[in-house]
This record gives structure tokens, C-alpha cells and sequence, in this order.
């Protein structure tokens, strides 16, 4: 498998070296993004599309006796995932091999739901964003984090299976899965989209 297939579901040696780099490059990202967002400090709270984990690690650090979930497609992201958080699983811990079409999650059962660098590869994106608003509680939160880069840049040449959205389509894909309160947060090429369910 290329490298440039391994973006949306890592697999093999190169997804497990791609998984370290996401890790670590998206880090800046990351930590700009938990600025915008208020974790629970109890509830459930899951990451969709974990990769490697270490989002999944900082909401647990972020939420006192939250319940943390990594959600991803990818088997060798929930191994990383695992590994990264080994100390909290089965605690208050656990990473699910899922799509975020059809979420291990009962209705109105999480508090808030997070999504970084990973909506470009979901198929069905409609479809997603209505089964994150049916896991949430009322008032619970849906926040897309991403950094789409250089505008000029056709991403979706490049990488298979990648569709580029802008903050405002974002914004319209809440809207129609029924979320409200939306707001926008910009910084550079980043962006920041919570909606309430």
C-alpha cells in the first residue's frame, strides 16, 4: 500500500510509521484546538477517527472522571491507540475499531464528541454527523478541529479517498444533522466548528 493510502485508514508497517507522524505533526493543531473546546469534567467524551491516540490521552487529562473513547476504522490505529493510553484501559479508557457511521454508542450517551483531521475521509459524511448528534446528550458537543494547510494545494489529487471541506460546509453539515449554536473559530490555515446537539 502507497503512503498516500494510508491517510484515511492506516494499515501494515507504513500505517504504524504514518501513526507516529500524525502524532507528533499534528500536535500544534491539537493544542490550538483544546483552547476552543471545554471538556466535561465527567461523562463520556469520544475522539472519532483517534488515529494514534493522543488526543484520546489529553481529553483524560483534560476531564477528571470523564470516560474517554477512541473511535477508528483503522486496526492499526486502535492498536496504537491502546498502546498510547495502555494506563487508563479498562478504566476510564477504551478504543472501539468502528466507523463514525454507525458509532458503539447508545442515543444521548456522550457529552461531548471530537473530531481532528479526520472528517475528510469519512464516506458518508451526512450520515456521520447525524449518528455523532444522535450519541450526544442534549446540549452535549460536536467539535471538528482541522488544518486544511495550504489553500492552493488540490489535496484531493494527492491523497485517495480525501474530500477538502471549509469551515462552512462544516457549519452546514451541523445545521442539517440538527445541531445549533454553532460557532466558528479561525486561526491561519485552522479551524474550529463546535455545534451543540
Amino acid at each position: 500500500m502507497r503512503l498516500s493510502e494510508n491517510f484515511g485508514n492506516p494499515k501494515g508497517v507504513i500505517g504504524r510509521l504514518m501513526l507516529s507522524g500524525m502524532n507528533m505533526g499534528h500536535t500544534p493543531m491539537a493544542k490550538w484546538g483544546f483552547k476552543q473546546i471545554t471538556v466535561p469534567q465527567a461523562g463520556g467524551i469520544v475522539d472519532i477517527g483517534c488515529g494514534g491516540g493522543f488526543n484520546v490521552k489529553r481529553l483524560l487529562k483534560c476531564s477528571d472522571k470523564g470516560t474517554v473513547y477512541g473511535v477508528d476504522l483503522s486496526a492499526v490505529s486502535v492498536e496504537k491507540s491502546n498502546a498510547t493510553n495502555k494506563r487508563e484501559l479498562g478504566k476510564r479508557c477504551r478504543i472501539y475499531q468502528a466507523s463514525a457511521e454507525k458509532l458503539p454508542f447508545k442515543d444521548g450517551e456522550l457529552a461531548l464528541a471530537t473530531a481532528f483531521e479526520t472528517v475528510y475521509f469519512w464516506k458518508n459524511i451526512e450520515r456521520c454527523f447525524a449518528e455523532v448528534k444522535r450519541v450526544l446528550k442534549e446540549q452535549g458537543q460536536f467539535a471538528v478541529i482541522n488544518d486544511p494547510g495550504d489553500p492552493n494545494k488540490h489535496w484531493e489529487e494527492m491523497i485517495p479517498g480525501m474530500t477538502s471541506y471549509t469551515a462552512e460546509d462544516i457549519k452546514a453539515f451541523m445545521e442539517k444533522a440538527g445541531f445549533h449554536d454553532i460557532r466558528i473559530t479561525k486561526s491561519k490555515n485552522m479551524y474550529c466548528v463546535i455545534g451543540n446537539a
